[in-house]
């Protein structure tokens, strides 16, 4: 707008404006940016009442009158969720229309800009070749002065490099970034139609700090699942290796059908729905992103679930021989037990993938709760008469109940014990791949 004006504003008075008030117009230009303000400049000029104007011939020989710097701050705490992305692994990069000074300005006061990486402008992003901006594309942390229609071209050159992309955006012009990107957002408050048609997921509060909880409480779900995938495959594995290690050694079944069907309907099911109310890990947004590609049940999973599923075989199948003497029935009520109360320490395993120690036993009452209900429900089978008709069961005493909760007890401490094994185990091996 400079380069319009002729005459400057001052006390009062207008006169010619020389370089040096250009420079001093500059300098302060450049004072507010840094200050996190966006500035618009102020000028006029008198004209005749005409009936026509023709812009361009009326748009020079401007009177500058001053600057005006504007304050659009930081939501709150957004400093705290750029801090949580950078420790989850998630890079953040500013698209703004703001002046680069500004956009910097800001940037340093979230913690966002760091030292090395690259600021340009949508002017440099115009100048610079695919292949340039592919090279680069990974130290670039702010675009200022950009236009909406250079964000599409910014996911490509993110997805060339592999990474799963979420744009925000809230105009027509942003709709094609927004569909070309893995997640696309919307905002909800200042958003246009067009863009939440093509958008994904839609911020309802236009806040950056949403997106962040949103992240975290994905990646518990995810972790919700595979805890109660573990749990429920451990005690497959556990009824499968009691039953066929069994047949190998010439025993009597172990379980009757029936049994088996109540342990899948209830005493183990119960429980597996009480770890969808588990917390979050301290460390769910600690962790790098997963790959989309990977295995949900890695190698590490898999050996856990082995390594649980044969503690509770054998120990079912431990007790099972030790009360072969007391007839079938007393056996079979003993392995039965042993094998849901193997189920009931395993359920309290399975609520972390660190060790114990850093879980409070207390934290999820709903898991509490089917706990207890499935040792009732075992209650009423062992001691209610026709319950034990139809499930082949009979009392058991509170000696019994001792030996099953020893064994059962010593299966959940070898259960934590495997999780150590597993994991030293494996980040060893992977230090060697990567080496």
């Amino acid at each position: 707008m400079l380069k319009l004006c002729d005459r400057i504003f001052i006390d009062g008075k207008i006169r010619k404006i020389t370089k040096k008030d250009i420079d001093e117009v500059l300098r302060q230009n450049n004072m507010f940016a840094e200050e996190s303000l966006r500035v618009i400049g102020l000028a006029f000029r008198d004209l005749p009442r005409l009936k026509n104007y023709d812009v361009s011939s009326v748009e020079n020989k401007l009177i500058f009158v001053g600057l005006v710097g504007m304050i659009d701050p930081p939501r709150e705490h957004v400093d705290q969720a750029i801090k949580q992305c950078a420790e989850a692994g998630i890079r953040v990069i500013m698209i703004t229309g703001d002046h680069p000074t500004t956009a910097k300005a800001i940037a340093r006061k979230i913690g966002l800009l760091k030292e090395g990486e690259i600021v340009l402008t949508g002017a440099d992003l115009e100048k610079m070749s695919d292949e340039q901006l592919d090279s680069q594309i990974e130290n670039i942390r702010i675009i200022a002065r950009a236009m909406p229609i250079q964000k599409t071209r910014i996911v490509k050159a993110l997805q060339k490099k592999g990474h799963v992309v979420a744009m925000t955006g809230d105009g027509v012009n942003d709709a094609p970034a927004l569909k070309k990107a893995d997640v696309g957002i919307a905002m909800g408050i200042i958003g246009t139609d067009v863009s939440k048609e093509v958008a994904k997921a839609i911020l309802v509060d236009d806040n950056f700090n949403t997106i962040v909880n949103a992240i975290a409480e994905g990646r518990n779900i995810y972790d919700k699942i595979i805890k109660s995938t573990k749990y429920l495959l451990s005690c497959n594995v556990g009824e499968i290796v009691s039953v066929f290690l069994a047949i190998l050694l010439k025993f009597p079944l172990p379980l009757i059908p029936l049994q088996i069907l109540l342990m899948n309907l209830l005493t183990d099911g119960i429980p597996a729905l009480g770890l969808g109310s588990e917390n979050a890990e301290d460390d769910v947004m600690k962790r790098p992103p997963r790959d989309p590609k990977e295995n949900p049940i890695r190698r590490e999973m898999f050996m856990l679930i082995l390594f649980f599923g044969f503690a509770m075989g054998l120990g079912t199948l431990f007790v099972f021989a030790m009360y072969q003497d007391k007839g079938l029935s007393y056996s079979q009520t003993m392995a039965f037990t042993t094998l849901v109360m193997f189920e009931m320490f395993a359920v309290m395993s399975a609520r972390s993938f660190a060790g114990f120690k850093k879980i409070n036993p207390f934290s999820n009452m709903w898991l509490l709760l089917g706990i207890m209900t499935s040792i009732t429900l075992q209650f009423l089978v062992i001691y209610i008469e026709p319950l034990q008709k139809i499930f082949g069961t009979v009392p058991i005493t509170l000696t019994d109940w001792l030996i099953i909760l020893g064994v059962s007890s010593f299966g959940f401490i070898f259960m934590e014990m495997s999780k150590f094994f597993v994991k030293e185990h494996f980040e060893k091996r992977d230090m060697i791949i990567k080496a």
